[in-house]
């Protein structure tokens, strides 16, 4: 059976790629290649931060693309659908990967992760720090490593997710000023651009019309549809449809839905309205993808 799954529990990340574990919910993994996760989208169940070490990549998350080069810090969440591919044969990256029950278990708060602003729908998820910085984050994780090596150490979940709370709030340190840096770059319509971007990824599933997106940001559809063109190259529609695909690409990579299901998922009428629009769409049927994405 392949191992590019669709959706990438955390289980199976863990067979895949982890090194140290702390349990079913939280693992480090060291310097790996993750070439499995090359061709086919995904979502993971976890929460994701990545750090490149060597070598480039290409990175796709929510149909945005991002160069992966040292020092590039991958921030996922379960909400975000990712592929890596195009790496290059040294491309080498370190990964803590979390679930919101293992960071939560002993905090009061049981919404401390949305508390963080790179960990919500909008953020950015890839992002470049500057070298000193990415290496204060390669300091914490190599201690998060030492002590989960420390196999008899009684305390060591307890540590390891003290120590874990201290990366994140390092990673806010660096994200708020790397964000600070792009939004100060940004024009009007690349911040149409990025409301419109969140919008979609929000309400694909329901809305697959232009003007309900015009309306949700008091522009026109005639405005949006050549504002997002001019930003992006694909016009609000294609984006629209693009997220829309996507979603039923990672479904249907899933042999335990039926493609009835995945139909009634994305709100699809029927099964055969969805057929025809994902074939006009995606080149092939539902069903020749599902084939095809199983090998």
């Amino acid at each position: 059976m392949s191992k590019r799954v669709a959706r990438l529990s955390l289980s199976k990340f863990a067979d895949l790629y982890a090194d140290k574990l702390a349990g079913p919910d939280f693992f480090i993994t060291d310097e790996k290649q993750l070439l499995s996760l090359s061709e086919f989208p995904y979502r993971s169940d976890g929460y994701i931060i990545g750090i490149c070490t060597r070598g480039h990549a290409r990175v796709e998350v929510n149909l945005q693309n991002y160069e992966a080069r040292p020092d590039a810090m991958l921030l996922a969440t379960p909400f975000h659908v990712l592929r890596i591919y195009n790496s290059s044969e040294d491309f080498l990256c370190r990964f803590i990967v979390f679930s919101k029950a293992f960071l939560t278990e002993n905090n009061v708060n049981s919404h401390f992760l949305e508390s963080f602003s790179y960990f919500k729908s909008a953020s950015i998820p890839v992002i470049y720090p500057e070298h000193t910085d990415a290496a204060v984050l390669l300091d914490i994780y190599l201690q998060i490593k030492q002590i989960l090596e420390r196999e008899d150490h009684p305390y060591r979940i307890e540590i390891s997710r003290s120590i874990l709370t201290m990366l994140l709030y390092e990673v806010a340190f660096i994200y708020e000023k790397q964000h600070l840096i792009i939004k100060g770059k940004q024009t009007r319509k690349q911040e149409l651009n990025v409301l419109f971007q969140e919008l979609v990824f929000h309400h694909y599933k329901e809305h697959r019309n232009v003007q309900y997106y015009a309306d949700a940001l008091f522009v026109s559809p005639k405005h949006l549809t050549e504002t997002i063109k001019e930003v992006t190259g694909r016009t609000a529609g294609e984006w629209i449809d693009d997220a829309v695909v996507l979603e039923a690409k990672v479904l249907l990579r899933n042999h335990n839905i039926s493609i009835a299901r995945v139909a009634e998922n994305i709100h699809f009428p029927d099964q055969s309205s969805f057929g025809k629009y994902f074939k006009k769409h995606a080149g092939m049927s539902p069903s020749d993808y599902r084939l095809v994405s199983s090998y």
